[in-house]
């Protein structure tokens, strides 16, 4: 991927307010940026007493992105470690009644669409709207990290082994398919994700069959369905920095037919109407992905004389 296609994309994650929860990111260093949205990590603090405060619980919205999870038990002592695939469909983590016991933690790499594939080497649809063992994709690397991993005791330390390891893997792109993915999910990108698929591949000259074929090679997702997941991000945007006048104008200012067309499709990937996210937009946002975008950049297209296979 290019690390200059961060800036056009960033995506929302709802964290929660939960006072007895942490939630925090680190971007990674240069030479990972290109494939790594961001370092995270989420966790409960050791002190007791039950929660009684009120409020919704953080929600999981898809976003395009894949994630490595490494969960740590602190009863068992021990970390367990999966990766997730991209989620379809949104979800509310429950907050939890009771955090009496010891500080429960779950470290996360949050690949950006696209960059995943470059480290376990497999298709992204295969773990769509799934949990796996991270032994199932990438066995070669699992000892090791359990290894190091029990070792750390802080973010930072987390981090520094994740940078470690990931940097010594090859890149094993065909440079053809990086550039078709690059232009692909720029030109989304900056229309917002109001390119039809039909637009899309011919701009890029392949057929729509090879370029859901790509799609679901590096994403995970069809490019129809990509697409929607960002225009709804760039809704979800304007409704958290107040930018909307009414919600007749926000669905026209973004593509959709009418109102009740932003409704349905916000419902679909917020699990709530964009009057109950507006009324959400006060919670703790993840900070990395709430930045005012820099400036736009254009890839250059070329010309593909690829046969169908």
């Amino acid at each position: 991927m290019d690390a200059r296609l961060h800036p056009l994309f960033q995506p929302i994650q709802i964290n929660g307010t939960d006072l007895q929860t942490y939630y925090m990111e680190q971007p990674p260093s240069p030479v990972l940026t290109a494939y790594i949205a961001c370092f995270w990590e989420s966790g409960t603090t050791p002190y007791g007493g039950y929660n009684l405060t009120e409020g919704v619980p953080s929600r999981v919205l898809p976003d395009g992105c894949t994630d490595i999870l490494i969960t740590y038990d602190a009863v068992c002592q021990q970390h367990s470690f999966a990766y997730c695939g991209n989620y379809t469909e949104p979800f509310a983590i429950p907050k939890p009644l009771d955090v009496t016991v010891t500080a429960d933690y779950t470290f996360g790499v949050r690949f950006f669409p696209g960059g995943a594939r470059y480290f376990h080497g497999l298709p992204l649809e295969s773990f769509t709207d799934r949990r796996v063992s991270l032994e199932e994709c990438w066995p070669a690397k699992i000892d090791e990290l359990r290894e190091r991993m029990a070792g750390t005791k802080s973010f930072e330390e987390r981090v520094q082994v994740m940078e470690t390891v990931l940097c010594l893997l090859p890149d094993d792109g065909s440079t053809y398919e990086r550039d078709l993915m690059k232009n692909a999910l720029h030109r989304i990108f900056v229309h917002g994700g109001r390119l039809s698929v039909n637009e899309l591949a011919s701009r890029e000259v392949v057929s729509e069959r090879q370029l859901h074929r790509k799609f679901g090679e590096w994403v995970g997702i069809s490019p129809k369905r990509f697409s929607e997941v960002v225009r709804f991000h760039r809704v979800l945007s304007d409704i958290h920095q107040g930018l909307r006048t009414d919600w007749a104008t926000l669905a026209l200012n973004h593509g959709f037919f009418d109102q009740a067309h932003l409704i349905r499709q916000f419902r679909k990937l917020y699990g709530e109407t964009p009057l109950t996210a507006a009324r959400e937009h006060r919670r703790r946002l993840s900070e990395l992905y709430n930045r005012p975008a820099e400036p736009s950049f254009i890839l250059e297209s070329r010309e593909y004389n690829i046969k169908e296979t």
